[in-house]
């Protein structure tokens, strides 16, 4: 929790992120799109075998993914960007 809230300098709510990886059933699928220059990412419930009744208990699930990236602009050691998914899809 500590380590969280050091390399965030306090600005990420990591109780109400931990909630959405311990409440949740299963784990999401995050899905990465280039378009030229712009990025977007999506996340779903991830099903091995996907069942009717599952997509309407799925629409709820919602995870806080924490995610890094960087560009060709700069190295990994001096650029590191961070991203919150706290949604259905982002850019």
């Amino acid at each position: 929790y500590d380590c969280f809230l050091q390399i965030t300098n306090g600005t990420l709510d990591v109780k109400k992120l931990m909630k959405t990886w311990i409440l949740h059933k299963g784990f999401p699928l995050v899905t990465v799109v280039r378009k030229g220059k712009i990025i977007s990412v999506q996340q779903e419930k991830f099903f091995y075998r996907v069942e009717p009744e599952n997509w309407t208990s799925a629409a709820s699930y919602l995870w806080h993914i924490p995610l890094t990236y960087i560009t060709s602009s700069c190295n990994f050691t001096h650029c590191t960007n961070a991203y919150l998914l706290d949604q259905k899809s982002g850019m």
